[in-house]
């Protein structure tokens, strides 16, 4: 039978039990706090070398184990460019496979920030950008469905943020105009089109080098050879470290503009 009196030794018992209780509960959130925090520092002390396959996998890693302790959009929408990344950084035949799942990864990155909020200009952004690549290693008769998607995309960032990641959505959008076959192309979408998209770009942010890489191509479609070879060139007069953020792209995009012009002119 239970005593109608509980005992002050009782009592102080049961106090020192949830006190002990509460801390331990305090204890383990403090934990993983301190262990997120140290994965996320572990990530973003690599994510400047990401143009670097062997830092880029160290940082992926990172981040997806703090993801597992805590959803965090900022991980989230680099997990998805990196995963984007690892796609690029693995050219040739022999590593379709790899690329098509490295983009399906950095979709699905995308897609979970833009499950959280569907105006994430992050999430809708590198949805698109990963599956432009996928599309573009299934080939455009296999994607053509897709590209409606990645082009309203583009769009619906521009109404969001004009110039998100220093004129992302216009490269995109331009790029899929000179990826797509001439007879595909729609009024309004052609080379020139595209040329003036990126041309928008730069008028905002005149140092972020894949403009110039991407505008050289489409000059070079045109027949605009003089016009292309300055655009390549132009990329080599940037300072590397000009946006010390976008320094992986700068150091990429200096490579790409060296082979165009080695392959268009022989330099």
């Amino acid at each position: 039978m239970r005593p109608l009196f509980i005992s002050k030794g009782e009592k102080t018992m049961k106090k020192l039990f949830m006190v002990g209780l509460i801390l331990m509960l305090l204890s383990g959130i403090a934990s993983s706090a301190d262990q997120f925090a140290s994965l996320k520092a572990e990530g973003d002390a690599v994510w400047g070398e990401r143009d670097n396959l062997n830092q880029l996998k160290k940082c992926i890693a990172a981040y997806e184990k703090a993801l597992k302790i805590k959803s965090d959009s900022v991980i989230l929408s680099r997990l998805s460019i990196g995963y984007f990344w690892f796609g690029n950084l693995h050219p040739g035949k022999n590593n379709i496979q790899i690329r098509k799942d490295a983009y399906q990864k950095g979709m699905e990155y995308a897609r979970q920030l833009t499950k959280i909020n569907p105006k994430n200009v992050a999430g809708i952004f590198w949805d698109a950008t990963n599956n432009a690549s996928y599309c573009n290693e299934v080939g455009v008769m296999k994607s053509a469905m897709n590209i409606g998607t990645i082009k309203e995309q583009a769009r619906e960032v521009i109404k969001l943020e004009r110039y998100y990641y220093r004129g992302g959505p216009q490269r995109l959008l331009a790029r899929v105009y000179w990826g797509t076959p001439r007879f595909f192309r729609k009024w309004g979408e052609g080379l020139s089109d595209g040329a003036d998209l990126i041309n928008d770009a730069l008028s905002k942010y005149p140092n972020f080098t894949l403009s110039y890489i991407f505008l050289g191509d489409i000059y070079w479609e045109m027949g605009e050879k003089k016009k292309a070879r300055q655009t390549f060139e132009k990329v080599l007069t940037i300072p590397e470290n000009v946006i010390p953020e976008f320094s992986a792209e700068n150091r990429r995009d200096r490579k790409t503009a060296k082979e165009k012009l080695k392959e268009y002119f022989g330099l």
